[in-house]
């Protein structure tokens, strides 16, 4: 399906299961975490990005059968200015590899606001097409920068095409209580995107590029 097809049918779904698709996001494009280039100038950033997949996380383990939400608005409130105030203190024209952060701290709060108003599908347009944004950035760095022109060529846009439609056409075919959702086989097809997507930001960036030299 087209992203606008995606749109349209991820507004039929209950606010909870959209607020999964929403979180499935984060875990596919904030799953870098592990580079060492965040240590020592981006450790803020790295902390808020870190807070912001954990959340997602909590969101699409919870039990399916339930509207129960293990994440409070309280939280996701509280997520929001923590992201600002990182994004505040940024310089988006720092570093290379700072402003690939800042990249993805923009996109978390766009990825929040559906996560704090699901029923207002804009914000899931906002977040679809800044996801796309940053596969097809992903997949411009690998074919372009990547160390020794070595990278097994990944196709990000294609990838969360299909992630996207697959976790939506999941939710749908769901009954009432919630039977019939594989959170697991969601949870890691995400997972799966997100560690060539790390790789490819780990290996295309310096140190030197991150402050570090």
């Amino acid at each position: 399906m087209s992203a606008d097809d995606d749109v349209q049918q991820a507004s039929l779904l209950a606010p909870q299961d959209r607020k999964r698709v929403a979180a499935l996001l984060l875990v596919r494009y904030c799953g870098f975490l592990e580079d060492p280039k965040f240590a020592p100038w981006f450790e803020r950033h790295h902390d808020a990005l870190a807070a912001a997949r954990d959340i997602a996380l909590r969101i699409c383990r919870q039990d399916a059968a339930t509207d129960r939400s293990e994440v409070s608005d309280e939280e996701l409130d509280g997520l929001r200015g923590r992201l600002e105030g990182v994004l505040e203190d940024s310089d988006p024209d720092g570093p290379p590899f700072e402003t690939e952060v800042v990249d993805h701290l923009v996109f978390a709060t766009e990825v929040l606001d559906a996560l704090q108003e699901p029923e207002a599908t804009e914000h899931l347009v906002h977040a679809f097409e800044r996801a796309d944004e940053l596969a097809e950035a992903r997949y411009d760095m690998g074919t372009e920068d990547y160390p020794g022109g070595e990278w097994e060529e990944v196709d990000f846009a294609t990838l969360e095409s299909e992630a996207r439609t697959a976790d939506i056409r999941s939710l749908s075919s769901a009954g009432p209580d919630g039977t019939g959702i594989d959170l697991t086989a969601m949870l890691a097809r995400s997972e799966a995107f997100a560690r060539p997507y790390a790789d490819v930001i780990a290996r295309c960036y310096s140190n030197e590029e991150a402050g570090r030299s």
